[in-house]
């Protein structure tokens, strides 16, 4: 597990530096002025640290993992990642077909019953109030297009 944490961290300082490296290409501005290059530079920096953080307490730490890191991730429910990961390719795959509310009202409703919802009415009336509140936070305050889908009809 240890050594899957470091080259992990690796990974995420290599692309910590090349972010540096390619915002280096951008002007870069002054903090009163910033440039295109500014925030991405920061952030590569700030990235690359974190990082390399993590990869030093790491390698210097000879325990294992620790208890409560342990309890962190058991009693979770793995087998339902999958599911819902398909649910939303679906949720993409047809929004623009069936529509911002309709599409949306399936997808919660899934998310509200297979997540522990007791009864179906809540998770059907929930996601109905989900999806049509949102909509209207979207569409009115917003002003973003939203697909209609089926209720262009």
């Amino acid at each position: 597990m240890k050594k899957l944490q470091l080259v992990s961290g690796m990974i995420i300082m290599a692309f910590a530096a090349l972010i540096c490296f390619d915002s280096s290409k951008l002007s870069f501005g002054s903090p009163g002025r910033p440039g295109p290059g500014f925030f991405p530079l920061g952030l590569g920096i700030l990235l690359f640290l974190l990082s390399l953080t993590f990869v030093l307490k790491t390698a210097l730490k000879w325990g294992g993992i620790s208890d409560s890191a342990r309890a962190l991730w058991t009693g979770l429910r793995w087998k339902q990642i999958p599911y819902t990961l398909a649910a939303l390719l679906g949720y993409a795959l047809l929004l623009n077909r069936l529509g911002y509310l309709i599409c949306t009202w399936i997808l919660m409703t899934y998310l509200f019953w297979g997540k522990g919802a007791k009864r179906k009415g809540i998770a059907v009336i929930g996601a109905m109030i989900v999806s049509v509140m949102s909509y209207m936070i979207f569409r009115g305050l917003l002003k973003v297009r939203l697909p209609l889908g089926l209720l262009r009809l």
